[in-house]
């Protein structure tokens, strides 16, 4: 029994990653509400980053439905919360940045790091910064060339550069 279910969850999985894959070739096509359809499916019923990660892309944009600020941070913000590290960047400096919503360097700094520990070369480079300054956070220089040199090995040539610098 237990294989069997074992084997529905990968099958079901399957299948709506088939979603998103339909979505990305509607959009190919310029069907774009169709894609954008399919894209809130995989999310909303089936929770999968990745079609967050689109919705969030077409409510921010503004070209397949009504420009949406908020609606875009709500499926940015799902993606992240599903593990989808772009999306955490996003997030990260929407409230780092201020764009499209209030600034706060708190919750920037939590997504950041979030999206740091998944990898991201950009989280980890600007939160890095945000330690190098003592933005919304005290200053730590030990704990911004550790996030410097993490942005380094995935790829910032920034957080090489300064790296770089605090080592001298």
């Amino acid at each position: 029994m237990i294989k069997k279910l074992g084997m529905i969850s990968i099958l079901t999985a399957a299948l709506f990653a088939g979603v998103i894959e339909e979505g990305i070739a509607q959009a190919k096509k310029g069907h774009n509400q169709e894609a954008l359809a399919l894209f809130e499916q995989a999310c909303n019923e089936e929770n999968l980053a990745q079609g967050c990660y689109y919705s969030a892309q077409a409510y921010g944009k503004g070209t397949v439905v009504a420009k949406d600020t908020q609606k875009s941070l709500d499926y940015y913000q799902k993606s992240c919360d599903l593990g989808y590290s772009n999306a955490c960047m996003v997030v990260g400096s929407a409230y780092y940045y201020g764009f499209g919503i209030k600034k706060d360097y708190t919750k920037a700094e939590k997504i950041l790091t979030q999206a740091c520990n998944a990898g991201d070369a950009n989280g980890c480079f600007l939160v890095g910064s945000m330690y190098d300054l003592g933005q919304g956070v005290q200053r730590n220089t030990q704990k911004a060339l550790k996030l410097y040199t993490n942005a380094c090995k995935y790829g910032s040539k920034k957080g090489c550069e300064y790296q770089k610098q605090m080592e001298q």
